[in-house]
């Protein structure tokens, strides 16, 4: 017997939570405004914790809530558990009995790290409410969407996928298509679930999942066949509990993919199970939440980096569901999917000398150590606050770039998503050592240190003055253009270079060091720093006879532009709560993530 899928000893008890839709979830089975949730703990008599969570679907969990609750009450009666001891009947039960046994015995730490790419999830609803919502996904940074399908009639949503299809274009964007068995269903518009699959065969979709209702076996073996939409189960795959039953299954029907929601088919070994038949088969695959609160979510998520061996972006998304979620330790970030405790080596700040782990406890004795310098002191402040005060958000002064200079307030999380972009445009992660030289009080100087935070990185902080001195070589750095130019010929060792707070000359430009990767950031307290860039390094603009002021600024992802009807640049970027912002500076627009910088409204005659 495996020692961790089993706990003596120990107390049981388990609390009614019933998940409240923010707004009706509507597919083309059901329309959900609540659904049935328990949440499991086990304890022993040291104080280790499990929690599990038991949700489920009415209509299509195998188990009714009446049910799991029954088997739910058994197990506090015991004072022991053992997964193998739960029916195969009940997968909902089995999925709380297993994450309650793995929080346990990893006393509640979670250990996965890194960005799952996820898909976006497009509920149904009116055309345009869909059309809206694909906006909104888009302007996140989400690249794979996903469309619930099957309640409006055919031709509506034919041509809502071509609209959808003409704002996301293949190669671009990847769109996937479910169905919950809708297109078995007979509506009275003549059209079997192959016509309407050959209707939709030009907007190269990715998937289709569940095209009809599970249970089908000869009509979806023919979907699968013909079908010119690859076809993934999902429902079909409910209820097949043993391996050769599995095996038969899919040998027969031969999907393209299947799609794996834990807390139906049985739990996370189970879906392994499912992972290695497919695997063996030459079948795609992909994990889903049943719709779970922020506990089953964490633990698919955590599972999921375990078993994932390919880019697929996983149905992993739905933790903002509902009114009355469990506290999240996960964040989105253009797309992907993140833990708040995503590396597993500690990180180091430098200072005159010193060091000072990135932590709780290392923040706290970077405050109390009296021989830090004193500019430090505003470093001190916010190490604290971002450490010992995980909701609050942080107050910035504006430079009046976009109006009167005022204070403005950003949120955990969009700062989070600010840092994670500029991690992933530079390659930056655990290991890399950053530097800061700019005043803390700067939006720039404090992303620097959040960067370092959220990325695993390294930080040296030296004293912010025109011409800052470093202690080691640097894998990224941020100065002003005038820094920059004081610290010329003698520059310090730096891989990377990002230079933002003033405008960069020509002179400054062919003075640069050939060895350093030189960019041009363009943002601005209001936008947590940079949401365009530019490479200005001299082989960027070395064979083109063009000044590199010429050259245009590129959105990071998840960053749309346009302008006003007197070319003042309009900035949306909604993961960090910027909508419609408009600046002092006229542009060019190229495109909608594109623009060439001309000047600012007051310098222009």
């Amino acid at each position: 017997m495996d020692s961790r899928k089993y706990a003596k000893g120990v107390s049981i008890e388990f609390i009614r939570h019933p998940l409240e839709f923010k707004k009706p979830a509507q597919t083309s089975r059901d329309t959900l405004t609540f659904k049935p949730s328990f949440f499991l703990t086990i304890r022993n008599n040291e104080g280790r914790t499990g929690v599990g969570e038991c949700s489920l679907i009415p209509g299509l969990s195998l188990e009714s809530e009446s049910e799991a609750e029954e088997y739910l009450e058994r197990l506090t009666r015991t004072d022991s558990i053992d997964l193998d001891a739960v029916p195969k009947t009940l997968p909902a039960v089995r999925f709380a009995v297993e994450t309650a046994l793995i929080d346990f015995y990893r006393d509640g730490s979670e250990k996965w790290k890194g960005g799952i790419p996820i898909n976006g999830l497009v509920w149904m609803g009116s055309q345009e409410s869909m059309l809206k919502q694909v906006d909104e996904l888009v302007d996140k940074g989400f690249k794979t969407i996903k469309l619930k399908v099957g309640t409006l009639p055919f031709h509506e949503e034919l041509e809502m996928l071509e609209a959808i299809r003409s704002k996301c274009p293949k190669g671009e964007f990847t769109i996937r298509i479910d169905a919950n068995g809708a297109f078995g269903k007979d509506v009275g518009d003549g059209l079997s679930a192959l016509d309407k699959l050959k209707a939709l065969e030009h907007l190269c979709l990715h998937s289709i999942e569940q095209p009809i209702p599970a249970g089908r076996l000869s009509q979806m073996k023919e979907l699968c066949e013909n079908s010119p939409i690859p076809i993934a189960l999902d429902e079909e795959l409910i209820g097949v509990h043993q391996r050769n039953e599995r095996i038969d299954l899919l040998k027969k029907l031969k999907p393209a993919y299947i799609v794996l929601k834990p807390s139906l088919i049985g739990g996370l070994e189970s879906a392994k199970e499912f992972v290695d038949i497919a695997n063996d088969l030459g079948i795609g695959w992909w994990a889903t939440s049943a719709l779970e609160s922020n506990v089953g979510l964490a633990a698919i998520s955590e599972w999921t980096t375990t078993v994932i061996s390919q880019d697929m972006a996983q149905g992993l998304g739905t933790g903002s569901l509902f009114t009355n979620n469990t506290d999240s330790t996960l964040f989105i970030s253009e797309g992907k999917l993140y833990s708040h405790s995503d590396h597993s080596k500690p990180s180091f700040l430098y200072c005159a000398g010193q060091s000072f782990e990135l932590s709780e406890e290392g923040a706290r004795k970077f405050k109390d150590n009296l021989q830090r310098p004193l500019w430090t002191e505003g470093v001190a402040e916010v190490l604290e606050v971002w450490f010992n005060n995980s909701t609050t958000s942080l107050i910035f002064t504006t430079s009046g770039s976009s109006g009167s200079a005022r204070e403005i307030t950003h949120s955990r999380e969009a700062l989070i998503s600010s840092a994670k972009a500029t991690l992933e445009f530079f390659d930056l992660g655990e290991g890399d050592r950053l530097a800061m030289a700019m005043p803390i009080d700067f939006v720039a100087g404090r992303m620097m240190l959040i960067r370092a935070i959220v990325g695993g990185c390294d930080i040296e902080i030296a004293e912010p003055k025109a011409r800052p001195v470093f202690e080691k070589p640097i894998d990224f750095l941020s100065l002003t253009p005038h820094q920059c130019t004081s610290l010329l010929p003698s520059f310090p060792q730096v891989k990377k270079l990002l230079l933002g707070g003033g405008a960069v000359s020509e002179k400054l430009k062919r003075q640069l060091p050939v060895e350093v990767e030189v960019w041009e950031g363009f943002g601005m307290t209001e936008t947590i720093t940079h949401i365009a860039l530019r490479k200005i390094s001299q082989e960027a603009t070395t064979a083109i006879h063009t000044p590199f002021s010429n050259f245009p600024f590129t959105a990071l992802p998840g960053v749309s532009f346009k302008t006003s009807e007197t070319r003042q640049l309009i900035i949306n970027a909604p993961t960090r709560n910027v909508t419609g912002l408009v600046t002092d500076d006229v542009v060019e627009l190229l495109s909608s993530t594109s623009f060439r910088w001309i000047g600012r409204v007051s310098q222009i005659i």
